[in-house]
C-alpha cells in the first residue's frame, strides 16, 4: 500500500466543493487548526470522522486515505483467464458487472485496469446488440485514458494510447486515432538488439540468444500484421496483388508460420482471400479459402498461444524476461466461432455462394 494521501485528498476535495478550511470544521464539529493540520500532513483524523467525511465528499474511506489495494501480476492473469472462459459460458451482463467491481476495488491498479480493458474489447461483441457493443468500447476508452494520464509506468501508458486508438476505430472514429497516434511514430529503436551485444559481452551467450530471436520474432509477426493493410491497398492492381502475396507466403513458409504463430497465417489467407474475391479471381479465393478452412479446423489450445519452433526454439525464456502472457485473450470456441464467421457471413464471398467448392468449404465449417 502506497503512503496514506489523506491530507491531500481532503485539500483536493475541499476545493473542488468550494470551501474553506473553516467551513468543513464547523460542519465536522472540529477546529479550523484541527482540519489545517490534516490537510499540512500533521496529524489524521479522528478515526470516527472518517465516514463522515468519505460522505460529505462522496468518495468511499479507502479513496479518502489514498489507499490503493494493488493485485499481483500472477493474480492478475489468473483473474483474466477465468473472466475469458466465463465470457463464453455465462450471460455477457453478469461477468461485465464482475468486470466492474474489480475495476472499482482495484481502481488503481493500472496493469489490472489495462487487462480488465482489453478483455473488454474482446468480447465486447457478445454485448448483445450494436448499441451496447459501443457502450462497452466507450468505457474500454474511458479506461485507457484514465490509465494514461494517472498510470506512472511509461510503457504501459504508452500502450494505453495505442488501446485508445483501437477503441476509436472500432468506433468507427479514424480522425480521432490518427490524433492520437501520429504523434506517437518514432523511428526504429530497439533496446533488444543492444542487450543482445550486452549479454554477448557479458559471456552470457544463452541470455544473448533469447533476445536475438524474441525481436527477430517480434520483427516478423508484426511485419506479417501489415499483410492485410498490404492486400486491401492492392485489391485493385492484380500484378501487386499477385507479388505480395507470393512475397509474404514466401515468407510464411520459410519461418514455418504455421507451427509458430497460426494467428498471423489464418489472417493473411483470409485478406488474401477476400482481395482476391474484390478483384473478381473467383478460383484464386476459393483456392486460398480452402487452405484456410483446413488450418482453422486444425486450430486448437495447443496452437494458438504463442510459442516457437526450430528457428525460434528460445522464445520462452524471451518471453518470461518480458513479462508476456503466452495465452490467448479469447477462449477457443470464439476464436473458432469468429474464424467460421469470417466465411460464412463475411458479404465479401456473397459472390461465391453458388460455387460448388465454395459450398464444400462452408458445409466443412458448418460441422
Amino acid at each position: 500500500m502506497k503512503e496514506i494521501q489523506i491530507g491531500s485528498i481532503i485539500t483536493a476535495k475541499r476545493k473542488e466543493r468550494g470551501i474553506t478550511q473553516e467551513e468543513l470544521a464547523n460542519h465536522l464539529g472540529v477546529s479550523k487548526p484541527a482540519v489545517s493540520k490534516w490537510e499540512s500532513g500533521q496529524s489524521y483524523p479522528d478515526i470516527l470522522l472518517l465516514p463522515i467525511l468519505a460522505a460529505y465528499f462522496d468518495i468511499t474511506v479507502d479513496r479518502l486515505i489514498g489507499y490503493e489495494p494493488q493485485m499481483e501480476k500472477e493474480n492478475i492473469r489468473k483473474l483474466c483467464h477465468r473472466l475469458t472462459q466465463s465470457f463464453t459460458k455465462e450471460p455477457f451482463e453478469k461477468i461485465y458487472t464482475e468486470c466492474e467491481e474489480y475495476l472499482r476495488k482495484y481502481f488503481s491498479c493500472w496493469q489490472l485496469q489495462f487487462q480488465i480493458g482489453a478483455l473488454l474489447i474482446n468480447h465486447c461483441n457478445l454485448a448483445g446488440n450494436i448499441e451496447r457493443t459501443k457502450e462497452i468500447l466507450e468505457r474500454s476508452l474511458e479506461l485507457f485514458v484514465r490509465i494514461e494520464k494517472s498510470c506512472e509506468e511509461a510503457h504501459l501508458a504508452k500502450l494505453s494510447i495505442q488501446m485508445q486508438a483501437v477503441c476509436h476505430l472500432s468506433l468507427a472514429r479514424p480522425q480521432e486515432a490518427i490524433e492520437l497516434m501520429e504523434n506517437q511514430v518514432a523511428p526504429l529503436n530497439s533496446p533488444e538488439s543492444l542487450l543482445v551485444k550486452a549479454y554477448l559481452m557479458k559471456g552470457d551467450k544463452v541470455k544473448a540468444i533469447e533476445y536475438l530471436q524474441g525481436y527477430t520474432y517480434v520483427n516478423l509477426v508484426t511485419m506479417l500484421g501489415a499483410v492485410p493493410d498490404y492486400f486491401r491497398m492492392y485489391a485493385d492492381q492484380p500484378a501487386k496483388l499477385d507479388e505480395y502475396y507470393h512475397i509474404f507466403l514466401s515468407l510464411c513458409k520459410l519461418f514455418e508460420l504455421e507451427e509458430l504463430s497460426p494467428a498471423a497465417l489464418i489472417n493473411i489467407y483470409l485478406s488474401g482471400a477476400t482481395a482476391y474475391a474484390a478483384h473478381g479471381n473467383e478460383e484464386k479465393a476459393i483456392e486460398i479459402l480452402e487452405v484456410y478452412a483446413e488450418l482453422i479446423l486444425r486450430l486448437d489450445k495447443e496452437t494458438i498461444y504463442l510459442h516457437g519452433n526450430r528457428f525460434f526454439d528460445a522464445l520462452e525464456g524471451y518471453f518470461t524476461s518480458v513479462d508476456v502472457d503466452t495465452d490467448s485473450p479469447r477462449q477457443m470456441e470464439l476464436i473458432r466461432k469468429d474464424l467460421r464467421s469470417s466465411v460464412l457471413v463475411n458479404p465479401a464471398f456473397e459472390g461465391l455462394q453458388k460455387n460448388d467448392r465454395f459450398i464444400r468449404i462452408k458445409r466443412r465449417l458448418e460441422k
